[in-house]
């Protein structure tokens, strides 16, 4: 039996707390669906309030309720933090306050009348992300909640956590709250969304939106496809027709997506080049600041050697040899030449450009999945630089490639992410992996030594169908339910291996979701089962708990007019 573990700083809540070697169990966090429903429609009537561990989706590490110690709130909570940590905390109320769901956050000097005591103390473990909030009562019910973190990232999220129980206990005179305490730890530091812009383009207000629901739920990378076949959207100044040429195109008269017909275009010069857009260095600098107050990273994606078409349409010195380009560029052979110096000046100089970007500790996704290496066969340029490395396999070309490029990456305090045909190439085993084709490929990355993380296609694709209805949009293909996001499986890996493993990762690529209400109806509620696999370390796991949760979740982004898909019979 585990044993009852007690806050040392928490008098009278005990949680059960795993034994060394034992997996993590929650047997309080597991409510039927039924009864978290009855306390919903009670706590909206102003009956019962709800325990936190009912409510809190991504599961918490630890979590007890009191239910016979209802606490209550005033609607407009007074923070009080200690002067050296005032600024932080002042800030963090700005971003909760903008982002509308409780409001009314202000700060005090006034400590004994406060309602929420704020705190960073201790030493800050890993990721900085963990947290412990307790919510007690004073003389006469009311209440006060504190909160305490080491590092800034896990006081946001307490307050996270916080956002979602208050909003589900609020009263028309303030909020009713079980008394609880909760200590919290996520399980992995990457928790990522990829979203195609290049596809399809989103707008600055439309990826901020995007950050602004991801935070809510603790998912913490943002993964911009910038760049592929049918559009380059990142201005780069050093390159000016990668936008002037091939940020836009001649929208298709049907409206349906077929690659092959994509005309890129300079709007000068075609006026019907109308569909695109692309970001400006100083709009994407304000993206990322605004994800950073949001303690969301943005990783920028540069597809590269494959999937290249709009730069060579751009720049054709990227082209090889004995390719006719506009034909068969859009047939599989849109691969940049690895035997032309101009190749790898040019990435390179791209790279140095991301850096002024994006600030030091980003990663830089460089692509390299589905590289078509015909191009490079009949290459003059190719088969030169083939034989300056004493190779005879055009995989070698790829591999040369890549080691430059992620070198160069890497200086100045950058990670270099490759898609996971590029770990099979033998390069640097600091390059981490993002294994989109399933777990075989994400063990074998882990086996050779690379930080992995975990896209495979087989959950985490959001592009697919929801459920085999009728009504569904229209979708790549595929069939991807929630309970088969939930129920994703890590690879087997050995102890040393499976440290490897940094986070989970969905994928939306866009080729028929042109607006930002199909990519929120593709995204939620899959995303809620995304976030609690990556941030909780659920076992058993409990669906029908999960459910209960998600559909108190998925009233939060109703408040913020998300689209989603409804949860209906067939996701149980």
């Amino acid at each position: 039996m585990p044993r009852l573990f007690c806050f040392p700083w928490v008098k009278g809540f005990c949680l059960w707390k795993r034994k060394p070697g034992m997996r993590l169990t929650r047997e309080r966090f597991h409510r039927m669906s039924a009864i978290l429903a009855l306390a919903a429609c009670l706590t909206a009537a102003g009956g019962a309030p709800v325990p936190a561990e009912d409510v809190l989706l991504p599961a918490p590490s630890e979590c007890r309720s009191d239910a016979s110690v209802p606490v209550r709130l005033p609607l407009r909570l007074a923070v009080y933090a200690p002067g050296r940590d005032a600024g932080t905390v002042e800030a963090l109320l700005n971003v909760l306050n903008a982002q509308g769901i409780v409001t009314g956050l202000s700060m005090t000097g006034d400590r004994e009348s406060a309602d929420v005591l704020c705190s960073l103390e201790g030493e800050s473990a890993e990721t900085g992300e963990g947290y412990e909030m307790r919510l007690e009562s004073r003389k006469g019910g009311r209440g006060v909640l504190h909160l305490r973190a080491a590092a800034p990232q896990g006081l946001f999220y307490a307050w996270q956590s916080a956002v979602q129980i208050l909003n589900a206990n609020r009263t028309e005179g303030g909020f009713s709250v079980p008394a609880f305490s909760i200590r919290d730890v996520p399980r992995f530091e990457w928790r990522g969304i990829m979203l195609d812009v290049s596809r399809h383009f989103f707008t600055m207000a439309e990826v901020k939106r995007m950050i602004d629901t991801m935070s809510l739920f603790k998912l913490n990378r943002l993964h911009l496809h910038l760049t592929d076949g049918p559009g380059w959207r990142l201005e780069i100044k050093k390159y000016p027709l990668l936008t002037a040429m091939s940020a836009w195109r001649v929208p298709l008269a049907n409206g349906e997506w077929n690659w092959q017909e994509v005309k890129l275009a300079i709007q000068e010069n075609d006026p019907e080049a109308t569909y695109g857009g692309f970001y400006t260095q100083e709009q994407m600098k304000e993206i990322i600041a605004y994800a950073r107050s949001r303690r969301v990273t943005v990783v920028p994606e540069i597809e590269l050697p494959g999937h290249a078409y709009a730069a060579m349409h751009a720049y054709g010195e990227l082209v090889c040899d004995g390719v006719n380009f506009p034909v068969e560029g859009k047939k599989g052979r849109d691969t940049v030449c690895m035997g032309r110096p101009e190749t790898l000046r040019f990435v390179k100089d791209v790279v140095d450009e991301l850096k002024t970007i994006f600030p030091p500790g980003s990663p830089i996704h460089l692509g390299h999945d589905e590289v078509s290496t015909e191009s490079w066969r009949n290459c003059k340029y190719c088969q030169s630089r083939l034989k300056e490395l004493n190779e005879n396999s055009l995989k070698a070309l790829g591999r040369d490639f890549l080691q430059q490029v992620a070198a160069h990456v890497r200086q100045g305090g950058y990670d270099a992410i490759v898609w996971d045909e590029g770990g099979e190439l033998e390069a640097d085993k600091h390059i981490f992996v993002m294994a989109w084709r399933g777990n075989d490929f994400a063990a074998a990355a882990a086996r050779k030594g690379h930080p992995v993380i975990l896209a495979p296609s087989s959950h985490f694709y959001f592009d697919y169908y929801q459920s085999a209805g009728s009504t569904e949009p229209k979708a790549i293909g595929g069939l991807i339910p929630l309970k088969q996001v939930y129920g994703y499986e890590l690879p087997e890996l050995s102890p040393e291996e499976a440290v490897k493993v940094r986070g989970l990762q969905a994928n939306i690529w866009t080729e028929y979701l042109y607006n930002m209400g199909l990519v929120e109806y593709m995204a939620w509620p899959r995303a809620l089962a995304l976030a609690e696999r990556a941030w909780s370390d659920c076992d058993p796991r409990d669906y029908k708990s999960f459910r209960s949760r998600a559909a108190l979740a998925l009233k939060l982004l109703e408040k913020l007019a998300v689209k989603y898909r409804p949860m209906d019979e067939e996701d149980g």
